[in-house]
């Protein structure tokens, strides 16, 4: 069963259990409410009776017309089906409304007992034929004589009620039940019109290999809508990341065919008859070719590595791995001057190896590109909750169309100029790989001829 239909059925099935529970409770509510305006109306006639007949007083024997002219009149209008009897110790009828006509009210035992025993009771009593009576009797006391007063009212009139009240609520219910199913399925069905729209997506994106589709949810911002927006950006992601590795692929490809085709080229030379002076040279290019494959490679696993997602994060101190590394870049001779700016104590969570390769990246990168007679400044500064790691360099700085690109992997602003300097094009991606990482950012901000300064903020 579909999730649209279950819904509906649940909704269908919760709805039911309300409206039956509701149905009681106002079936029982109405037929309590009814039942009490008889008791009342049996007390008010009780006790407009006791009034008028308890302090009479009958000379020798009873006289029933004497008795018949002080009753209150009966108000058919007001209370319909309203009876009064009178029967003495011995269960004889002694007076009874017109209103009985040849019947009389039924006897009930316990109601008599309970009436000359000094005690006022209401119950409901069967008169037959299904008939059912709502009888309170009392004790009255005329002439010193006991007589019990029976004071009745048909329930005829609520029984048809409850009867007319039980359709009309049981109809209401199926009527209730039968518009909630069906508004019920047609809001289900619209609110999972974008998990179907995914599934199709989803289908077709499997079917076709086409990233390129979207959901393109357009509806109100809630669970469904957020579940629409974020595969939407999954498959986003997924698209960037299948395209990244493809180019990735096809750069690291074109990175490796240079190397292999110059040692090939070598190896062909080493085996024809050359001079001793060629051999060398050969031997030379092959060696230094085979180092920058090697160095390609290790960065290729770097990456890989940091791409990953696994690290070992521990309290790292970055003033010991700044001084550390001013140390390192000022021992490389011939290159600009290796400095210290502004050193601030600062503790971050991460992986001190790898944030030594971050920041090594960085500042290689800075010497590279700057002359001997220029400056690399490294910095380490306290901003807000963030620990800030600077190098800036005096160098050829950075046009701003390559700006974007320059943490893209084997992106070069000068392929030439790089290549020639020993580098693979890898080292800007690591560090914006480990800095992710670690849950921070990396920022560059450069002038061609006026140096780049980069800035890498990590949480304290």
């Amino acid at each position: 069963m579909s999730i649209r239909w279950r819904l509906t059925l649940w909704f269908s099935l919760i709805l039911c259990g309300i409206l039956v529970l509701s149905g009681v409770l106002l079936h029982v509510l109405l037929r309590s409410y009814l039942n009490n305006q008889v008791d009342n109306n049996l007390k008010v006639y009780s006790a407009r009776i006791h009034g008028t007949l308890d302090p009479l007083e009958i000379p020798d024997t009873l006289d029933f017309e004497v008795i018949h002219s002080r009753l209150p009149p009966l108000n058919e209008f007001a209370s319909p089906g309203t009876y009064i009897q009178l029967i003495d110790r011995g269960g004889n009828l002694v007076w009874k409304s017109d209103s009985l006509g040849e019947q009389e009210l039924p006897v009930n035992l316990s109601l008599v007992e309970a009436g000359f025993a000094g005690r006022a009771a209401i119950e409901t009593v069967s008169a037959g034929d299904q008939a059912r009576v709502r009888i309170m009797v009392s004790p009255l006391r005329v002439n010193e004589q006991v007589l019990l007063l029976e004071v009745a009212q048909s329930l005829s009139h609520i029984a048809a009620a409850m009867e007319q009240a039980s359709w009309a609520l049981l109809a209401s219910i199926l009527l209730a039940l039968a518009l909630a199913a069906v508004s019920g399925a047609f809001i289900v069905r619209k609110t999972l019109s974008p998990v179907r729209q995914i599934t199709r997506t989803a289908r077709g994106i499997e079917s076709s290999s086409d990233l390129g589709r979207r959901v393109g949810y357009t509806g109100p911002a809630d669970e469904i809508g957020e579940l629409a927006t974020t595969f939407d950006r999954l498959i986003e992601h997924l698209d960037r990341a299948f395209q990244s590795q493809k180019y990735f692929v096809a750069d690291a490809s074109h990175e490796l065919r240079g190397p292999l085709t110059v040692i090939r080229g070598n190896l062909d030379l080493l085996k024809r008859n050359i001079s001793q002076a060629d051999r060398r040279e050969s031997l030379r290019a092959i060696e230094q070719e085979m180092h920058r494959m090697v160095k390609i490679v290790d960065d290729l696993l770097v990456l890989a590595e940091v791409d990953s997602g696994k690290s070992d994060m521990h309290p790292v101190n970055l003033m010991d791995i700044v001084e550390q590394e001013v140390k390192r870049a000022g021992a490389v001779a011939g290159g600009p001057q290796v400095r210290v700016g502004r050193l601030e104590d600062l503790v971050v969570s991460g992986d001190a190896h790898k944030l030594r390769q971050l920041l090594a990246n960085l500042v290689d990168n800075a010497v590279r590109y700057t002359p001997a007679s220029g400056a690399v400044t490294l910095s380490l500064y306290r901003e807000k909750d963030l620990a800030c790691l600077e190098v800036a360099d005096t160098g050829i700085g950075i046009a701003a169309e390559h700006l974007p690109h320059i943490f893209e992997r084997f992106y070069r602003a000068d392929k030439a100029r790089s290549r020639a300097s020993g580098g693979t094009g890898l080292g800007l991606a690591i560090v914006r790989g480990i800095v992710l990482q670690h849950g921070g950012n990396v920022a560059v901000a450069s002038e061609p001829g006026r140096g780049s300064t980069f800035t890498v903020r990590l949480k304290l």
